[in-house]
């Protein structure tokens, strides 16, 4: 079975692109794959946002792009107890409103928590707990470990090879077709595409 380990950046247009083409591919694939999306928030990642957001309709500045960003993903962790699936659309949800420049707030997200039809008292449960302050930080230390810098980026892990994985930053259709037609134990010319070592990466 393959793992699918995807490094984003939250509220990035490329990592939002990213997302829905490999959700687009999957839709197509036969086989079965565990797929976890994983937005990390870093120094740099907040500048690149904040930047590329100045440059657009949104309307914002440094010190609000910081805190929607380490806020989403707190919150999207929060979720994550309540199904991949759930994190994932919430964090979704919560990305195309705060691009409408919706304010970051408890209202907006208890009102998206509802929408959603998602348990709102399990996450008010899980918020701030050291269960989902742990997981959060495992996933930081989980991209630090991968060598991940650059954002998007996806790693897949074949569970037939316990020791390699595929690392990519190409999520075009051919680059995802490299990327899950190849064997991580085979060599490839496809600059974009390398091998890693998973069992240091996920340790």
């Amino acid at each position: 079975m393959l793992e699918v380990y995807h490094f984003v950046t939250p509220l990035s247009a490329e990592s939002i692109t990213s997302e829905k083409l490999i959700m687009s591919y999957f839709e197509e694939m036969k086989q079965f794959v565990s797929y976890k999306m994983i937005p990390i928030v870093t120094m740099q990642s907040v500048r690149d946002t904040y930047h590329e957001l100045k440059s657009s309709a949104v309307k914002t500045n440094y010190a609000t792009v910081a805190n929607n960003l380490s806020q989403l993903v707190l919150d999207t962790k929060a979720i994550q107890s309540q199904g991949r699936k759930a994190a994932r659309s919430f964090y979704l949800k919560m990305q195309e409103q705060l691009l409408a420049n919706e304010p970051y707030s408890e209202k907006l997200v208890l009102s998206t928590i509802a929408e959603l039809n998602l348990d709102k008292s399990l996450f008010l449960e899980d918020y701030h707990t050291a269960a989902t302050l742990s997981s959060l930080r495992d996933d930081q230390n989980i991209a630090a470990n991968m060598g991940i810098n650059t954002y998007p980026t996806m790693v897949v892990y074949d569970s037939a090879d316990n020791k390699y994985a595929l690392q990519t930053t190409d999520f075009s259709s051919q680059g995802l077709a490299n990327i899950f037609s190849s064997s991580v134990t085979q060599n490839t010319n496809n600059a974009a595409l390398h091998l890693v070592s998973y069992e240091e990466g996920s340790n």
